[in-house]
């Protein structure tokens, strides 16, 4: 397993094989989006000491004036310091886009244009080994491995207890009169400032001692114990994500199980905190024996800044599959939710002859159109980023109110059923509804009924 590093614009993978840094392009991306891999790919080449990065760019590219200036002063700066001496690109069949990209870098590397990243491994194999080793026949060992870092800040003409902030100044100044130029003496003492740099700010030591370090330590399942920690430190949302998945599957499991189970099965669903005890409690008394009960914490678009909750989504959705009875939303959520909710128009009568009168002097009908829910789905996307493509007309839907269910809009009441509002500014406003998946009616106005008449009746 490669070491990894994965967005959703740019992907970095150091090839341990082939000791090269492959970065690949999937698009147009600017500031942070572009910044953040593109140093993350310079730290791999310092840490594994790589001569070649290869850098795909078969997509449509396109950068920022401001993006082309932070490249040019400070990650080609990176990556010269890191070691890095070749630079490949993969285009594809798109030459002319790639000779743009070579001149724009070769101030500072060697540049090379290949179609696959097969065949920049060949040119590697074939110029930057062979060079190599060519080099090492005939001089022999470098002439800067021996270098000590004493000897190193001597030739940068500082003291031995300058910081590095000395450092980086006095390497800015001694490389600056050769940068940019291509003829071969500047060319040879840019890499030679370079390298001196390397030693004298400390990180050629310290990647041999991490090295060291590396091979005294245990391995797991073929890998050394820190390429794991380099694997999870890249990788730590996949894994996160996995998790999710792995969790969601064990609800999914869990709810089938609990619903063979259990007489009903419900879900609450929404930005919301549950104490189902209260909930379990009525509707064992009505003869329901094991009741479910699953909460699904679910963030919609909102004016409080509250980013959007994706593992409650998640839990959601394995939830949903479980086929429960009857669903149970906060106001703010039910709208984006339209379509798990069941037309309980032709149970409204039984409904509301099963509730106290009480109860019903304290809820409302809630009704919705195919057209509001477009319009619910549309502000989503909207707000995401999604893509207009997924934006519909929502004069294209029908218009006709579908009776969805009935809302406690008093908080109070609300919050004797366990369950409270954790928006900032918001009231607790409860929605009960069928689910779509719901195929007993008589099961799902039972449970609608008595969760809404102990949530009046409790004292």
């Amino acid at each position: 397993m490669n070491e990894v590093f994965d967005s959703e614009f740019i992907s970095v993978e150091y090839k341990k094989d082939d000791n090269i840094v492959l970065v690949v392009l999937k698009g147009n991306v600017i500031r942070d989006d572009f910044r953040t891999p593109m140093m993350h790919a310079a730290d791999m080449v310092m840490r594994h000491s790589c001569k070649v990065m290869a850098v795909d760019i078969r997509t449509d590219l396109e950068m920022s004036e401001n993006d082309i200036a932070w490249s040019k002063k400070v990650l080609f700066s990176n990556l010269k310091k890191s070691g890095l001496e070749t630079l490949v690109l993969i285009c594809g069949n798109d030459n002319d886009v790639a000779g743009k990209c070579a001149a724009f870098c070769e101030d500072r590397f060697k540049t090379a244009i290949c179609r696959d990243y097969d065949e920049a491994k060949k040119y590697f194999d074939d110029h930057v080994s062979s060079s190599d080793n060519g080099d090492s026949e005939d001089s022999g060992e470098d002439e800067f491995d021996s270098m000590t870092r004493e000897e190193a800040l001597k030739y940068m003409g500082l003291e031995p207890d300058a910081d590095i902030k000395m450092i980086d100044d006095r390497f800015w100044q001694m490389s600056k009169l050769y940068r940019g130029k291509d003829d071969p003496e500047s060319v040879r003492m840019e890499d030679e400032i370079s390298a001196v740099y390397d030693i004298a700010s400390g990180r050629r030591d310290r990647r041999l001692k991490e090295e060291q370090q590396r091979v005294s330590e245990p391995m797991y399942f073929g890998r050394y114990k820190s390429d794991w920690k380099n694997i999870i430190h890249y990788n730590w949302k996949n894994f996160l994500l996995g998790a999710v998945v792995v969790i969601s599957a064990i609800l999914v499991i869990i709810g089938l199980v609990n619903n063979t189970r259990s007489d009903c099965s419900v879900i609450v669903f929404g930005h919301m905190l549950l104490d189902d005890t209260y909930m379990r409690e009525s509707l064992e008394a009505q003869g329901i024996k094991r009741p479910y009960i699953g909460m699904a914490d679910i963030v919609v678009p909102n004016d409080q800044n509250i980013p959007p909750q994706e593992y409650g989504n998640e839990t959601f959705n394995a939830m949903f599959y479980t086929n429960p009875d009857v669903l149970i939303s906060d106001k703010e959520s039910y709208g984006y939710y339209f379509s798990t909710f069941k037309d309980i128009g032709p149970l409204k009568d039984r409904i509301w002859d099963g509730l106290t009168e009480e109860a019903k002097a304290g809820v409302v009908p809630v009704y919705m159109t195919e057209q509001e829910a477009v319009e619910y789905t549309n502000r989503l996307y909207l707000e995401y980023g999604m893509g207009d493509e997924e934006i519909r007309d929502p004069s294209e839907f029908s218009d006709e109110p579908v009776l969805i269910g009935f809302q406690i809009p008093d908080e109070d009441t609300c919050l004797n059923l366990g369950i409270e509002a954790k928006w900032m500014t918001r009231k607790t406003s409860l929605v009960f509804g069928q689910c779509i998946n719901s195929k007993n009616d008589d099961q799902a106005v039972l449970v609608i009924t008595t969760l809404i008449n102990a949530a009046f009746e409790k004292d």
